[in-house]
C-alpha cells in the first residue's frame, strides 16, 4: 500500500516536471517566433517555476498526509517511529545495565517430515 502511494507521488511529481518543461518549451518557441520578448519569457518562466514548486510541495504534503492516515487506519507505524522507539529502548537498556538480546524472532528450523504409519500390504505377497 505504501509503495503504491509512493509511486503515485513520484508519478505526480514527474507530471509536474514534464508540464514545467513543456511550458518552458512553449515560452522559448514564442520568443523564437518573436511573439514574446526574452524578458517577458524569463519572467513567465520564473513565475511558472515558483507555482510549480509550490504545487509540488502541496502535492507531496497531501500524499504524506494520505500515507499517514492510511498507516494509522491500518494500525501500522512509520519507520521513523519504529527507529525512535528502538533508540529509546536501547537508551533504557543502557541505563538499566541490561545487555540487549538478539531479537526474539522465531527461526524456521528444518524439520523432518512426519513419519507415516506403515502401509499394510493387502496384495497377499
Amino acid at each position: 500500500m505504501v509503495d503504491a502511494l509512493r509511486k503515485l507521488l513520484l508519478a505526480g511529481l514527474g507530471t509536474l516536471d514534464v508540464t514545467e518543461e513543456k511550458a518552458r518549451a512553449v515560452f522559448n518557441d514564442l520568443v523564437a517566433r518573436g511573439e514574446l520578448s526574452e524578458k517577458d519569457a524569463r519572467e513567465l518562466i520564473s513565475n511558472w517555476s515558483k507555482r510549480a514548486s509550490e504545487q509540488r510541495g502541496r502535492f507531496q504534503e497531501d500524499v504524506e498526509a494520505a500515507v499517514n492516515k492510511t498507516l494509522s487506519a491500518m494500525g501500522l507505524s512509520r519507520r521513523s517511529e519504529l527507529e525512535s522507539l528502538r533508540a529509546r529502548i536501547a537508551e533504557l537498556e543502557r541505563k538499566l545495565g541490561v545487555v540487549p538480546q538478539e531479537a526474539d524472532v522465531p527461526t524456521a528450523e528444518p524439520s523432518s517430515p512426519p513419519s507415516a504409519p506403515p502401509v499394510e500390504d493387502r496384495s497377499g505377497n
